[in-house]
């Protein structure tokens, strides 16, 4: 099973929530450097969330482990189910991205 996530996402959000001005007492890059770091920070506690959420739901038979994590789970070729399954365009548009 492998989880991908990226702080970059977290990090433009949070600069959207306390844009570079004046009143930073750092430089630009100083300031989107700490976005970053707190961007890492959420990601590994938004993937630690959610994964005792789905082992949760499989606890109590409202999930299985196939349902919950089937497309993370790794793929001989290296690839995740759903990389695999999007690379095949295997699902309709509107279900991907949503």
């Amino acid at each position: 099973m492998q989880l991908k996530a990226s702080a970059r996402g977290y990090a433009a959000a949070w600069l959207r929530e306390h844009p570079y001005g004046p009143r930073i007492r750092a430089t630009r890059a100083e300031h989107e450097a700490k976005a970053l770091k707190i961007g890492g920070c959420a990601v590994y506690s938004i993937l630690r969330d959610w994964v005792k959420g789905q082992v949760t739901a499989i606890e109590i038979g409202m999930l299985t482990f196939e349902a919950a994590f089937l497309s993370h789970i790794l793929l001989s070729s290296g690839q995740t189910v759903i990389e695999h399954v999007r690379q095949q365009k295997l699902l309709p548009q509107e279900a991907e991205h949503g």
